[in-house]
């Protein structure tokens, strides 16, 4: 897998190819408050951190990624920001209840274990702290249409993606680790074929995990 990072990290384009369609959707879901500590689990080149740093230039910002040379480039475009190089499966190396708010676009479908990243994520946020969440979208209708026009292309086995969710499994899944959703949406062409779904959820606090328990 590292490989494989490595050379889908390796071209020269820092802008992510989604960026126009999801970035006017997911901005107004950042901190804006001053002394805010922000992760961005998968943070690439670190196209999104800086976008952040504009809404909030007070805000102290980290980033993490499976790939060295995503992160080589990282640290040249935000030198204030701290980079962590994880590999699937690991612990993040972040103390406990030291992050106010976790950003994560567009990764958990290349991830191979990723109940053990949501426990990451949640291990590490603050008590009621928030986690914005996008991932490509499979709903009914959807994947009908896929299984129908665009099979062999959509779940191409050379393609990077591995885990493929509806709302359904991705809000089953964030209730499991203790996130309460906040709010969910859609971007990118129209629902019900939207590109992506995203979600804001909240770690629960002491009496939510007593009722869920």
């Amino acid at each position: 897998m590292s490989k494989f990072y490595e050379n889908y990290w390796s071209g020269d384009n820092d802008q992510l190819s989604d960026f126009n369609i999801k970035w006017p959707v997911l901005k107004k879901f950042i901190p804006k408050e001053e002394g805010k500590t922000i992760l961005d689990f998968g943070c690439g080149k670190a196209a999104v951190l800086k976008e952040m740093e504009i809404l909030n230039p007070k805000a102290k910002y980290f980033g993490v990624d499976i790939s060295e040379t995503a992160l080589k480039r990282a640290k040249n475009n935000f030198p204030s920001a701290v980079f962590y190089k994880v590999a699937d499966g690991e612990k993040i190396p972040i103390i406990d209840k030291s992050v106010d708010f976790v950003f994560s676009s567009e990764v958990l479908e290349h991830i191979y274990d990723v109940e053990n990243a949501l426990s990451e994520l949640q291990r590490i946020l603050k008590q009621e702290g928030k986690i914005l969440l996008t991932v490509p979208y499979h709903g009914f209708i959807k994947n009908i249409l896929i299984t129908i026009f665009a099979f062999n292309k959509h779940f191409d086995p050379a393609g990077s993606h591995i885990r493929f969710f509806s709302k359904k499994t991705l809000f089953k899944l964030l209730e499991k680790f203790g996130f309460k959703i906040v709010k969910h949406g859609y971007y990118g062409r129209f629902y019900p074929v939207s590109h992506s779904i995203y979600v804001l959820a909240q770690k629960m606090g002491k009496k939510w995990q007593e009722i869920i328990n």
